[in-house]
């Protein structure tokens, strides 16, 4: 996301492409139309029309990932995927609630979006976690060796200017930051959160990295970032940023009802670890992008088929 709770983790940062290798493959198409051909065959009877599925999807770079993954597979089994994407969380639980969207599959819970599920989870389902953990904090680059922890903070604003570089203004996220931390650790008065859009904070990431200059900056996990820069959060003692979440897949009751969907207990199977997710996110960034995710995921599909078979069958 653009979004997550703070805690320990086992897995390493720097292994940006983790399991993305382990078992795979041979390289195989997979039609980005997905009407006549599988992930991993050449040619295939073309496949009845099962139904249009509408996925809503965040610019996070998780939520871009796995909406692109499941708009191919989807597409491969017969389905037409429509992928939409909208600006704020809330608009999303509200789509789905509604049924306007069938499935949302960046729900961070039970924390970060614990107000837009109390307000809308009634009127949707959740198939439940395809990820975990998922956690939030204010990180800073390996090289600013003055501040270790969020207590460390109040008597280092000049380092970073009085300003804590955020996402979107509607984030969970830059809730937790404005509502919890600051207030937490005293930093009202000498810190302002800067919150205008993801791609606003990795610039300024990436500018003062290639500087080596001091920034502070809202992140979270899973994200490439800790695999491209050497970044680490400070530590949270009054454990603001609170537990990590499970990402959740959510989607609607008129979905859920749908009579024949195979693709309800597909999606329910989805599971990935952090290596295999943060993987695959390292793998769209290097290629450029989002731009360019849709070669991207389908070669990251055929190279690993063994994986792919625990969800759907190919």
């Amino acid at each position: 996301m653009s979004t997550g709770g703070n805690g320990a983790h086992t897995w390493d940062r720097r292994r940006f492409l983790g399991t993305l290798a382990a078992g795979a493959l041979a390289p195989a198409a997979l039609s980005a139309c997905g009407t006549d051909r599988e992930p991993g065959r050449t040619k295939t009877a073309a496949k009845k029309d099962r139904g249009t599925i509408t996925i809503g999807y965040v610019a996070w770079d998780e939520d871009i990932a796995v909406t692109e993954l499941w708009k191919q597979l989807l597409e491969s089994k017969g389905y037409r995927v429509k992928a939409v994407q909208k600006n704020a969380v809330p608009d999303l639980f509200r789509e789905v609630a509604e049924g306007r969207f069938d499935v949302f599959m960046d729900a961070w819970l039970p924390s970060v979006h614990t107000e837009q599920w109390a307000r809308y989870g009634g009127s949707m389902v959740d198939l439940g976690p395809w990820y975990e953990p998922g956690d939030l904090g204010l990180a800073v680059p390996d090289y600013v060796d003055e501040v270790d922890s969020l207590v460390d903070l109040p008597e280092h604003a000049d380092l970073f200017n009085g300003t804590i570089v955020g996402i979107e203004p509607t984030a969970g996220l830059t809730r937790t930051v404005n509502k919890s931390v600051i207030p937490e650790y005293g930093l009202a008065g000498r810190y302002r959160q800067k919150a205008k859009n993801t791609g606003t904070m990795l610039q300024a990431l990436d500018t003062a990295y290639a500087a080596k200059r001091p920034v502070l900056v809202g992140m979270w996990r899973p994200h490439w970032a800790f695999s491209k820069y050497d970044i680490r959060y400070l530590d949270d003692p009054a454990d603001a940023f609170g537990d990590p979440d499970k990402l959740h897949t959510l989607v609607s009751r008129k979905f859920h009802d749908r009579r024949d969907n195979e693709a309800l207990e597909w999606l329910r199977n989805f599971r990935v670890t952090p290596d295999q997710l943060q993987g695959l996110e390292a793998a769209i960034q290097q290629a450029g992008g989002a731009e360019h995710k849709t070669a991207t995921v389908e070669s990251w599909i055929g190279d690993n088929q063994p994986l792919v078979k625990q969800w759907l069958p190919i």
